[in-house]
């Protein structure tokens, strides 16, 4: 390989350093040579196991045979980016398509797309303000539904009305930012392995948890606008919930006029 490129390469991070804050992983990935669950080094050729796969986003692998064979397809789409909301085209609804097939059950028709899981917050949050305020309001109880029920140790992001649902181990993450006071909830979570001993406190903290939102509900009536809750919780510790404890906030929900947010990643 040329040694002025080489060079080259190894400045990748004092280039970034000049104008980001260059914290990230110490190797250079290789874009094109990066196969499979394989990250490669520009700068070496050290082949590293990919645990990260960027956050989860990357779950095929990189330089997918299958993708790869449709990259002048993809090409096309690279290089145009139309506003979808109002400009439609064929390969949209190919994707559509395929994608109403092979991933959203029958009871879940309808989709919207946008630009990250923060924004995917926001707007379910902002749909779920709407619907609650205009309900209030045919009912003649005012402007009122402005508060969102979350969890311990929840991260739903970190834009705007996430800010205040957000609560896992790095308080940089949130601190000196103006948030609302929203009722948090205590986690019922599992740990593992699951013995009678560790389904007996779980089953005590599940009550605890349904008993605090029923006294949100109460201190706040008709000023809750959903119930938001990751089935996993991720960033908070990979922290999983009994099937039983969800159906028992779907219920809570249903009867409280409330909407049930599940942020899925």
């Amino acid at each position: 390989m040329d040694n002025e490129l080489i060079a080259e390469m190894k400045d990748v991070r004092a280039t970034l350093g000049e104008h980001i804050l260059a914290d990230g992983f110490e190797p250079v990935m290789d874009l094109e040579k990066s196969h499979g669950s394989w990250l490669v080094d520009e700068r070496d050729g050290s082949e590293y196991l990919d645990m990260f796969s960027m956050f989860a986003s990357g779950a095929v692998g990189y330089n997918h045979p299958d993708i790869l064979a449709k990259k002048d397809r993809l090409a096309i789409s690279a290089q145009n980016k139309p506003t979808l909301s109002d400009v439609y085209n064929s390969y949209y609804a190919d994707f559509m398509e395929t994608f109403s097939n092979t991933a959203i059950p029958d009871y879940l028709p309808h989709t919207f797309f946008i630009e990250g899981g923060a924004l995917g917050v926001e707007n379910a949050l902002k749909v779920a303000f709407d619907w609650k305020v205009r309900k209030n309001m045919s009912k003649g109880k005012g402007e009122k539904g402005s508060k969102i029920i979350h969890f311990n140790q929840a991260f739903h992001g970190r834009t705007g009305y996430t800010l205040s649902l957000t609560n896992t181990t790095d308080p940089r993450k949130t601190m000196y930012f103006p948030k609302f006071d929203w009722p948090r909830i205590t986690n019922p979570k599992l740990s593992f392995p699951i013995t009678d001993y560790v389904l007996e406190e779980v089953e005590k903290n599940e009550k605890l948890a349904i008993d605090q939102i029923k006294k949100a509900i109460t201190d706040n009536p008709d000023d809750i606008a959903a119930l938001i809750i990751e089935p996993i919780q991720g960033e908070g510790g990979d922290n999983h919930f009994r099937d039983e404890f969800f159906i028992a906030l779907r219920q809570l929900c249903d009867e409280n006029e409330m909407m049930y947010i599940l942020d899925e990643v």
